[in-house]
């Protein structure tokens, strides 16, 4: 990645971070499964960075959903019953 586009992408999370932390949170319930979840949403976006045509916070926004959604991405097993 360029030093333009690295640029941009720090300007992005400075400008979005807090509202997409919000969406993480209201995805996952809890501060520190969203902080994770957040941060592994804005990795996935740095590597795509480049082809990000247009607005990213959608993108970002589509990675937070389908990461939390994904039964390979739960961390933890669901409870189940003896």
């Amino acid at each position: 990645m360029g030093q333009a586009s690295e640029r941009e992408f720090t300007a992005f999370v400075h400008e979005r971070g807090d509202v997409l932390l919000r969406v993480a949170y209201a995805l996952a319930g809890d501060r520190y499964a969203a902080e994770d979840l957040l941060q592994n949403a804005l990795a996935k976006a740095y590597a795509r960075w480049p082809r990000i045509r247009g607005d990213a916070e959608p993108y970002v926004r589509r990675i937070l959903y389908h990461d939390q959604v994904s039964p390979s991405s739960r961390r933890w097993p669901s409870a189940t019953p003896s």
